[in-house]
Protein backbone atom coordinates (compact mmCIF):
# COMPACT_ATOMS: atom_id res chain seq x y z
CA UNK A 1 0.00 0.00 0.00
CA UNK A 2 1.12 3.59 -1.02
CA UNK A 3 2.56 5.57 1.89
CA UNK A 4 -0.08 8.67 2.79
CA UNK A 5 1.20 11.84 1.34
CA UNK A 6 2.19 14.42 4.21
CA UNK A 7 1.49 17.78 3.71
CA UNK A 8 4.63 20.89 3.40
CA UNK A 9 6.84 21.14 5.67
CA UNK A 10 6.76 17.18 6.41
CA UNK A 11 3.75 17.77 8.18
CA UNK A 12 0.71 15.41 8.23
CA UNK A 13 -2.34 16.94 6.65
CA UNK A 14 -4.85 18.22 9.43
CA UNK A 15 -1.96 19.47 12.00
CA UNK A 16 -3.05 22.44 13.60
CA UNK A 17 -0.85 25.62 13.18
CA UNK A 18 0.23 28.11 15.58
CA UNK A 19 -2.23 30.99 14.92
CA UNK A 20 0.08 34.31 13.79
CA UNK A 21 0.31 36.80 16.33
CA UNK A 22 -0.67 40.55 15.67
CA UNK A 23 1.23 43.22 15.04
CA UNK A 24 0.21 44.52 18.61
CA UNK A 25 0.44 40.85 19.65
CA UNK A 26 3.94 40.82 18.97
CA UNK A 27 4.78 44.23 20.21
CA UNK A 28 2.98 43.46 23.63
CA UNK A 29 4.89 40.12 23.95
CA UNK A 30 8.32 41.99 23.33
CA UNK A 31 7.30 44.80 26.09
CA UNK A 32 6.88 41.85 28.45
CA UNK A 33 10.23 40.50 27.81
CA UNK A 34 11.40 43.12 28.49
CA UNK A 35 10.68 44.34 31.65
CA UNK A 36 11.07 40.96 32.74
CA UNK A 37 14.64 41.34 32.03
CA UNK A 38 14.32 44.75 34.71
CA UNK A 39 12.38 43.08 37.28
CA UNK A 40 14.02 39.40 37.30
CA UNK A 41 17.54 41.05 38.26
CA UNK A 42 16.93 42.20 41.94
CA UNK A 43 20.18 44.66 42.24
CA UNK A 44 19.21 46.38 38.68
CA UNK A 45 15.17 46.64 39.86
CA UNK A 46 15.55 47.39 43.42
CA UNK A 47 18.44 50.24 42.28
CA UNK A 48 15.65 51.68 39.72
CA UNK A 49 12.66 51.30 42.49
CA UNK A 50 15.16 53.57 45.02
CA UNK A 51 15.53 56.13 42.12
CA UNK A 52 12.08 56.74 41.23
CA UNK A 53 11.10 56.55 44.85
CA UNK A 54 13.50 59.89 45.27
CA UNK A 55 12.25 61.57 42.11
CA UNK A 56 9.25 60.72 42.80
CA UNK A 57 8.87 62.38 46.39
CA UNK A 58 10.88 65.34 44.89
CA UNK A 59 8.24 66.01 42.15
CA UNK A 60 5.03 64.69 43.96
CA UNK A 61 3.52 68.08 43.81
CA UNK A 62 3.74 68.85 40.20
CA UNK A 63 3.21 65.48 38.97
CA UNK A 64 -0.50 65.95 40.78
CA UNK A 65 -0.94 68.99 38.58
CA UNK A 66 0.49 67.68 35.78
CA UNK A 67 -1.85 64.67 35.89
CA UNK A 68 -5.33 66.94 36.70
CA UNK A 69 -4.70 67.67 33.09
CA UNK A 70 -4.80 64.37 31.79
CA UNK A 71 -7.67 63.52 34.09
CA UNK A 72 -10.82 64.37 31.98
CA UNK A 73 -13.39 62.85 34.47
CA UNK A 74 -12.06 63.93 37.49
CA UNK A 75 -12.13 60.50 38.86
CA UNK A 76 -8.23 60.22 40.18
CA UNK A 77 -7.19 57.54 37.61
CA UNK A 78 -5.13 57.32 34.29
CA UNK A 79 -4.43 54.69 32.13
CA UNK A 80 -1.26 53.69 31.45
CA UNK A 81 -0.47 55.27 28.54
CA UNK A 82 -1.58 59.21 30.10
CA UNK A 83 0.47 58.13 32.90
CA UNK A 84 3.51 57.37 30.58
CA UNK A 85 3.00 60.59 28.73
CA UNK A 86 2.85 62.44 31.90
CA UNK A 87 5.92 61.06 33.23
CA UNK A 88 7.06 62.20 29.86
CA UNK A 89 6.40 65.97 30.09
CA UNK A 90 7.87 65.49 33.74
CA UNK A 91 11.07 64.56 32.39
CA UNK A 92 10.98 61.11 34.59
CA UNK A 93 14.63 59.91 34.08
CA UNK A 94 13.87 56.78 32.95
CA UNK A 95 13.29 55.17 29.76
CA UNK A 96 10.07 53.60 28.04
CA UNK A 97 10.38 50.10 29.15
CA UNK A 98 11.06 51.35 32.79
CA UNK A 99 7.75 53.62 32.63
CA UNK A 100 5.86 50.62 31.72
CA UNK A 101 7.64 48.77 35.03
CA UNK A 102 7.29 52.02 37.01
CA UNK A 103 3.30 51.92 35.61
CA UNK A 104 2.67 48.17 36.83
CA UNK A 105 3.98 48.75 39.95
CA UNK A 106 1.84 51.55 40.81
CA UNK A 107 -1.01 49.56 39.44
CA UNK A 108 -2.29 47.93 42.41
CA UNK A 109 -5.27 45.93 41.27
CA UNK A 110 -3.44 45.00 38.26
CA UNK A 111 -6.54 46.65 35.95
CA UNK A 112 -4.68 48.80 33.92
CA UNK A 113 -4.98 51.93 35.50
CA UNK A 114 -3.15 53.83 38.12
CA UNK A 115 -4.26 56.27 41.09
CA UNK A 116 -2.00 59.12 40.48
CA UNK A 117 -3.35 60.73 43.32
CA UNK A 118 -1.81 57.99 45.45
CA UNK A 119 2.09 59.04 43.33
CA UNK A 120 3.25 60.43 46.85
CA UNK A 121 3.02 57.19 48.89
CA UNK A 122 5.91 56.09 46.58
CA UNK A 123 7.14 52.85 45.05
CA UNK A 124 7.34 50.79 48.65
CA UNK A 125 3.71 51.68 49.23
CA UNK A 126 1.87 51.31 45.69
CA UNK A 127 2.08 47.67 44.98
CA UNK A 128 0.05 44.72 45.79
CA UNK A 129 3.30 43.10 47.02
CA UNK A 130 3.81 45.30 49.75
CA UNK A 131 0.14 44.86 51.14
CA UNK A 132 0.45 40.76 51.20
CA UNK A 133 3.25 41.00 53.12
CA UNK A 134 1.81 43.91 55.39
CA UNK A 135 2.61 43.39 59.33
CA UNK A 136 0.52 43.14 62.43
CA UNK A 137 -0.18 46.56 63.68
CA UNK A 138 2.51 47.71 66.45
CA UNK A 139 1.42 48.97 70.07
CA UNK A 140 3.58 51.26 70.97
CA UNK A 141 3.68 51.93 75.03
CA UNK A 142 5.10 54.06 77.58
CA UNK A 143 7.15 51.14 78.41
CA UNK A 144 8.96 50.56 75.09
CA UNK A 145 10.02 54.24 75.03
CA UNK A 146 10.80 55.28 78.44
CA UNK A 147 13.29 53.92 80.81
CA UNK A 148 12.98 53.37 84.62
CA UNK A 149 11.95 56.55 86.56
CA UNK A 150 10.87 58.32 83.32
CA UNK A 151 7.98 60.68 84.19
CA UNK A 152 6.53 60.84 81.16
CA UNK A 153 2.74 62.11 82.16
CA UNK A 154 -0.85 61.37 80.46
CA UNK A 155 -0.08 58.95 78.17
CA UNK A 156 -2.28 56.50 75.82
CA UNK A 157 -0.95 53.18 73.95
CA UNK A 158 -0.39 54.16 70.52
CA UNK A 159 -0.95 51.55 67.67
CA UNK A 160 1.23 51.72 64.75
CA UNK A 161 -1.11 50.07 61.89
CA UNK A 162 1.73 49.76 59.36
CA UNK A 163 5.08 50.12 61.06
CA UNK A 164 7.99 51.01 58.20
CA UNK A 165 11.38 50.76 59.13
CA UNK A 166 14.64 51.88 58.46
CA UNK A 167 18.05 50.98 59.14
CA UNK A 168 19.99 54.60 59.51
CA UNK A 169 23.98 54.73 59.31
CA UNK A 170 24.88 57.41 61.78
CA UNK A 171 28.17 58.77 60.63
CA UNK A 172 30.80 61.48 61.96
CA UNK A 173 30.79 63.91 59.93
CA UNK A 174 34.61 65.20 61.03
CA UNK A 175 35.63 61.26 61.21
CA UNK A 176 33.89 60.45 57.99
CA UNK A 177 37.47 59.36 56.59
CA UNK A 178 37.82 56.41 59.17
CA UNK A 179 36.51 52.83 58.72
CA UNK A 180 37.23 51.80 62.28
CA UNK A 181 35.74 55.28 63.84
CA UNK A 182 33.55 53.60 66.89
CA UNK A 183 31.29 57.30 66.92
CA UNK A 184 29.81 55.28 63.12
CA UNK A 185 26.92 53.10 64.05
CA UNK A 186 23.67 51.90 63.02
CA UNK A 187 20.43 51.67 64.42
CA UNK A 188 16.72 50.25 62.91
CA UNK A 189 14.31 52.56 63.65
CA UNK A 190 10.58 52.78 62.52
CA UNK A 191 10.15 55.51 59.41
CA UNK A 192 8.07 57.87 61.97
CA UNK A 193 10.89 58.43 64.13
CA UNK A 194 11.92 61.85 64.46
CA UNK A 195 15.15 64.17 64.05
CA UNK A 196 15.30 64.67 67.88
CA UNK A 197 15.01 60.71 68.38
CA UNK A 198 18.08 60.38 66.49
CA UNK A 199 20.34 63.16 68.38
CA UNK A 200 19.36 61.34 71.40
CA UNK A 201 19.84 58.38 70.67
CA UNK A 202 23.84 59.36 69.06
CA UNK A 203 24.06 60.72 72.82
CA UNK A 204 23.32 57.89 74.30
CA UNK A 205 25.55 55.28 72.17
CA UNK A 206 28.93 57.87 72.61
CA UNK A 207 27.82 59.27 76.00
CA UNK A 208 27.07 62.77 74.95
CA UNK A 209 26.26 65.94 77.11
CA UNK A 210 26.02 68.33 74.44
CA UNK A 211 23.49 70.38 73.20
CA UNK A 212 24.69 71.48 69.85
CA UNK A 213 24.20 68.08 68.45
CA UNK A 214 22.95 67.98 64.86
CA UNK A 215 21.97 65.83 61.74
CA UNK A 216 22.66 66.20 58.15
CA UNK A 217 21.42 64.42 54.67
CA UNK A 218 24.74 65.05 53.60
CA UNK A 219 28.29 66.60 54.49
CA UNK A 220 28.48 68.89 52.05
CA UNK A 221 29.46 72.35 52.64
CA UNK A 222 26.46 73.93 52.33
CA UNK A 223 23.88 70.84 53.69
CA UNK A 224 21.61 72.26 55.98
CA UNK A 225 20.69 70.51 59.25
CA UNK A 226 17.30 68.75 59.65
CA UNK A 227 14.34 70.03 61.77
CA UNK A 228 14.56 68.31 65.17
CA UNK A 229 10.56 68.58 65.32
CA UNK A 230 10.54 66.60 61.90
CA UNK A 231 10.15 63.10 61.05
CA UNK A 232 11.70 60.89 58.70
CA UNK A 233 9.03 60.43 56.75
CA UNK A 234 8.90 64.54 56.15
CA UNK A 235 12.26 63.97 54.85
CA UNK A 236 11.00 61.25 51.77
CA UNK A 237 12.26 58.23 54.25
CA UNK A 238 9.30 56.28 53.79
CA UNK A 239 10.70 52.68 55.22
CA UNK A 240 9.97 48.86 54.60
CA UNK A 241 9.21 46.03 55.89
CA UNK A 242 11.07 44.94 59.12
CA UNK A 243 13.16 42.35 57.52
CA UNK A 244 13.97 44.01 54.65
CA UNK A 245 14.37 47.95 55.90
CA UNK A 246 15.26 50.94 54.12
CA UNK A 247 18.77 52.06 53.99
CA UNK A 248 19.84 55.37 54.93
CA UNK A 249 22.56 57.27 55.93
CA UNK A 250 23.02 60.57 57.83
CA UNK A 251 26.03 62.39 58.99
CA UNK A 252 26.23 64.13 62.42
CA UNK A 253 28.15 67.07 64.23
CA UNK A 254 28.44 68.58 67.84
CA UNK A 255 30.49 70.93 69.51
CA UNK A 256 31.23 70.45 73.38
CA UNK A 257 30.58 73.29 76.01
CA UNK A 258 34.20 73.05 77.18
CA UNK A 259 36.37 75.45 75.49
CA UNK A 260 39.78 75.20 78.42
CA UNK A 261 40.04 71.40 78.29
CA UNK A 262 41.96 70.36 74.96
CA UNK A 263 41.37 67.01 76.25
CA UNK A 264 37.31 67.51 76.15
CA UNK A 265 37.10 69.23 73.74
CA UNK A 266 39.27 66.61 71.00
CA UNK A 267 37.52 63.33 69.51
CA UNK A 268 40.73 61.70 68.53
CA UNK A 269 41.45 59.34 71.12
CA UNK A 270 38.39 57.61 69.64
CA UNK A 271 40.67 57.01 66.58
CA UNK A 272 42.01 52.95 66.80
Amino acid sequence: MPAKKKGKGGKKKGGKKKPKLTKAERAQLKLDKACALITEQQDVYQNFLDRMERWMFAHKLKARELYLRFDKNGDGVLSYNEFKAGMLDLEAPCNATELEVLARRLDKDKNGTIDYREFSKGLHFASSESEDTEEAPMLITRDSLCRSGCKLGHWRDHVERHPRYVRVHLRSMTFDHLKSYPGHFNRVVLSHSSIHSLCCMIKEELALSTTTLLIYHDKTKDALALDPSRTLEDYGIKGRTRDDPEEVTMFYNYTTEFHDCSLLSADYYFIK
